[in-house]
């Protein structure tokens, strides 16, 4: 049920923090006085959009010659977006919640998606394509994520704890400027960035997993950071986004931490989508198990295809 429980919370988040009926949409505008007649107005520099979207995979067999096993898997996602514009200030905010649960055969549920993404920027123009920039990059994960690649304790029967919630947890703070050619693509430089990472749990700090001193939990990196982002509708009712990070801290110049996210969606009509997600991560003080059974930093690769009901507003 624990495992449950996330995803529960994200469909919950995505199906009434942001739901409103045109009705309750009339009662937020402003009321304009005039003599004795009220006018309602809306505030247009303020802009909300939203989707969220449940994808159900079921597999049942039963004496099937071709053998294989019964799955179910889950994943609720939320995606909410918030922009401010007026004159020549834009401050842009979004929201990304995933959460996903995975049975195969008579084993328990696992997770399969675990995100917590909030993005916001803040933009001031000079020129019509430069602007004066500060972002705000957080990330974490709902629930505590173990590795199932590997036999679980002999005593205790769990495996091994390899993350949870705030730990690890990413907060990118950085100023500097941006470039915006075209209304689908914008790229951000800043050579005054903030990278900070939470270890919140005391196992995993203990330990100085992904990059902080061991027994710490907190470890703040100065550096640059070069971030690009492209959200273009390709053809009808198709869409690509992708954001790519490129960080460096100043200690240790040579070495990039990159972080690149791309979405693939295609729109079959109101309700149904199809979507391609993948997205890659690597990050040298990152000990992870890898393919060959040795530990250390390598190249993280996660993509999910998937089928499902979406809910825009």
């Amino acid at each position: 049920m624990k495992k449950l429980t996330p995803l529960f919370i994200t469909f919950f988040i995505a199906t009434t923090a942001f739901a409103q009926t045109p009705a309750q949409e009339d009662s937020l505008r402003a009321l304009v006085l005039r003599g004795n007649t009220a006018v309602a107005t809306r505030d247009t520099s303020w802009k909300f959009t939203g989707n969220t979207g449940l994808n159900f995979t079921q597999v049942g067999l039963s004496n099937w010659a071709g053998g294989g096993q019964s799955s179910i898997a889950l994943i609720a996602l939320f995606g909410g977006t918030a922009t401010y514009s007026e004159n020549n200030l834009t401050w842009g905010t979004s929201l990304d919640l995933g959460y996903g649960v995975a049975k195969l055969g008579d084993a328990p549920f696992r997770k399969s998606d675990d995100r917590i993404t909030l993005i916001s920027k803040l933009d001031v123009a000079f020129t019509p394509v430069l602007s004066y920039s500060v972002l705000f990059d957080f990330r974490t994960q709902f629930a505590l994520g173990e590795n199932y690649a590997v036999a679980p304790d002999s005593i205790t029967g769990k495996f091994p704890k390899i993350s949870n919630f705030m730990a690890p947890g990413y907060l990118l703070t950085a100023l500097g400027l941006s470039y915006h050619p075209a209304d689908y693509f914008t790229l951000f430089f800043s050579p005054l960035t903030a990278r900070t990472i939470f270890v919140l749990d005391t196992d995993l700090s203990n330990a100085g997993a992904f990059g902080v001193d061991a027994g710490k939990q907190v470890k703040i990196l100065p550096g640059l950071l070069l971030n690009a982002f492209f959200k273009k509708e390709l053809f009808e009712n198709i869409t690509l986004q992708s954001r790519l990070n490129l960080f460096s801290a100043y200690e240790t110049v040579a070495s990039v931490v990159v972080s690149w996210e791309s979405l693939l969606l295609l729109k079959v009509n109101r309700f149904v989508t199809v979507s391609l997600a993948a997205d890659v991560f690597y990050d040298e003080r990152v000990q992870v198990l890898r393919n060959d059974n040795t530990t250390g930093p390598a190249t993280q690769f996660r993509n999910t295809l998937a089928v499902g009901f979406v809910y825009s507003f």
